[in-house]
């Protein structure tokens, strides 16, 4: 569990002179000590006082702040910020190469708010630099499942690109197969190779049975077999 830094006496006698202050006179107070320091001191904060003083302050102050910050604990007050917020300071940490507290903070989210943050991220490469850092890849999936296979397909070809394959068969390989082969079906060529048998070792073959014929022959290019000729020619009728 995580643990709430220890403060100076310094630093608690500022934090109660604080506590009945106006946000006028916080403000200006809080951007003097720093983000480090701030860090320090709002896991000491009472909840609803400190979301007051995080929305008063300026992106890039909380983005920096965030780096050197748990958010386990201000776990209320992070949950109880608009969305819109979050995804302002997430744009920022993507722009100061932060991914990894990125990630940190998104991983606290629900899966309909991960959603959403990554529908207003609009950016499959910042996605994917969160999403590797990110520990609970059943919350990365919830979170994808509804996008269009269109907006995965990105997503996937990023993910390659970077030479990150894993997280792609992580993310894709909790969709429902038929999702799968959806995706896999609207791939660039050149990805689909060693990505289809990735997917089909972690879902034991059975994303083969979604598979148009098209896309059995790259498996059959890969590995010098189709398996199963008669499941080809049963393909081969339908799709």
């Amino acid at each position: 569990m995580a643990k709430q830094p220890i403060l100076s006496l310094g630093q608690r006698l500022l934090l109660a002179s604080q506590g009945l202050a106006p946000l006028a006179v916080k403000v200006p107070v809080v951007l003097q000590l720093g983000p480090q320091r701030v860090a320090q001191m709002a896991p000491h904060m009472p909840a609803e006082q400190l979301r007051e003083l995080i929305i008063a302050l300026p992106i890039d102050f909380l983005a920096q702040a965030t780096v050197h910050l748990d958010p386990r604990l201000i776990l209320e007050a992070y949950l109880s910020l608009p969305d819109s917020l979050h995804l302002e300071v997430a744009r920022q940490l993507c722009d100061d190469r932060q991914f990894a507290t990125a990630a940190r903070y998104a991983e606290c989210l629900s899966a309909k708010q991960l959603k959403v943050l990554i529908f207003g991220l609009n950016s499959p490469e910042n996605v994917l630099q969160i999403a590797r850092h990110i520990q609970d890849m059943d919350l990365i999936v919830q979170a994808l499942r509804t996008f269009s296979s269109g907006y995965l397909c990105k997503l996937t070809e990023a993910a390659l690109a970077d030479g990150n394959g894993a997280v792609v068969v992580r993310v894709l390989g909790g969709l429902p197969l038929a999702r799968q082969a959806d995706v896999c079906a609207n791939l660039h060529p050149n990805a689909l190779q060693g990505l289809l048998l990735e997917l089909l070792a972690a879902g034991d073959q059975g994303l083969r049975e979604y598979l148009p014929v098209r896309l059995l022959r790259v498996i059959e290019q890969s590995t010098g077999t189709f398996g199963d000729n008669d499941l080809v020619e049963q393909f081969s009728t339908f799709k």
